[in-house]
């Protein structure tokens, strides 16, 4: 995030952090502008780095610093399993940790963006 690589952190967001953004992303275009933008442009968009996931992760990055969470946090283990993993990222001042939450999808783990940061509808 803090370079900027777009179509870097949309590879390694789960499946379901990519849906809930695309989602939100539609909604929030037919909002604002009364269009309709298919699904698949929106998810296109953002995993070619194109106009609309730029501004999506400009807007994001401007209410989150990624350096809090890399230079002014402590990261450690969490639980452990076959297809689940949790991180504990203390901010220096934080009482508590955030419980950054990882998924096993396609041989790989991917972050759940959406699963750890974003509140239980």
């Amino acid at each position: 995030m803090q370079a900027k690589n777009y179509v870097g952190i949309w590879g390694l967001l789960s499946a379901a952090s990519q849906k809930t953004l695309i989602d939100e992303t539609s909604t929030a275009i037919a909002e604002a502008s009364g269009k309709q933008v298919p699904k698949e442009e929106i998810r296109r968009e953002f995993s070619e780095g194109g106009p609309i996931a730029r501004g999506y992760w400009n807007g994001f990055l401007e209410n989150f610093d990624p350096r809090l969470a890399l230079e002014q946090s402590t990261w450690e283990k969490g639980t452990i399993g076959a297809d689940r993993a949790e991180i504990l990222i203390t901010y220096k001042t934080a009482e508590k940790p955030a419980l950054l939450k990882l998924f096993r999808e396609n041989g790989g783990w991917k972050v759940g963006l959406v699963e750890t940061f974003w509140g239980r509808k």
